[in-house]
């Protein structure tokens, strides 16, 4: 008879960071990034979209919810995501890297000692790296990897646009609430304050641009968000951004 085995808390953060990062409608067995994570710790992918359910049961943003058989560690890890994202980031890494490999020509002590001295120098930039590519695959996630404004599907053409900028606030930067995903373009003008959104979601457009920009902004562009599965864009952040926008504008030009 098989011994059921506790989910620890390593494996459920695990098991969330991959919640994050994949739409509703894969949580099954056959999706590959759940075959690879069962493999790595040692379950059958059916527990892991099982748990992966379980999860969805705690995020009151989706329209559906997820089963409700939920351990207090499910609940623990949860709450802990809502007062930190970043708690996912190593979880993260384990799933996107892959095992370390021995760097030629270096003995053991030798390449410990100069990794070490690299992750001295490059810790900040990994780990501003990796929470930016966690960022982005969970919002596109979010969207369908679909632009809000425009239904543009071309990943290559998608960013994750922070509402509250990347710089502002470091306590900010990974809420999926703090996320929109936009084209390119529009991506742009958003970051630069020239296009913000109301509360209802529809575009707004900074005064100073020309009538010609506004324009072809517009072009393609739906009336309002097209809003995502789970998350939607928290409304003190769009009030923060257009409160910056409305700053921008009142600023004198530049000569």
């Amino acid at each position: 008879m098989t011994t059921r085995r506790n989910w620890t808390e390593g494996e459920v953060t695990e098991a969330l960071s991959l919640y994050l990062r994949l739409p509703f409608g894969k949580f099954h067995s056959g999706t590959p990034q759940i075959i690879r994570m069962a493999e790595r710790i040692g379950r059958t992918p059916s527990a892991v979209a099982m748990k992966l359910s379980n999860l969805a049961a705690l995020d009151d943003t989706l329209p559906q919810r997820g089963l409700g058989n939920l351990s207090e560690m499910d609940r623990q890890v949860w709450a802990r995501f809502r007062q930190d994202p970043s708690i996912v980031f190593n979880a993260y890494e384990a799933q996107i890297l892959p095992s370390p490999q021995q760097t030629p020509g270096f003995s053991e002590q030798r390449q410990a000692n100069w990794i070490a001295k690299q992750s001295e120098v490059t810790e900040r930039t990994v780990v501003q790296r990796r929470g930016q590519s966690f960022f982005r695959e969970m919002i596109l996630s979010n969207y369908r990897s679909r632009c809000a404004l425009t239904g543009i599907d071309d990943t290559r053409l998608l960013t994750a646009s922070h509402i509250v900028g990347w710089q502002e606030d470091d306590a900010q930067r990974f809420y999926p609430e703090n996320g929109i995903c936009l084209n390119a373009l529009h991506d742009r003008a958003f970051d630069r304050h020239l296009i913000s959104f109301d509360d209802d979601y529809r575009m707004i457009m900074a005064d100073d641009l020309p009538a010609e920009s506004k324009r072809k902004l517009a072009v393609g562009a739906s009336e309002r968000l097209q809003l995502p599965e789970r998350f939607l864009p928290d409304p003190a952040y769009l009030q923060h951004h257009r409160q910056r926008m409305a700053e921008r504008q009142s600023m004198p030009p530049l000569d």
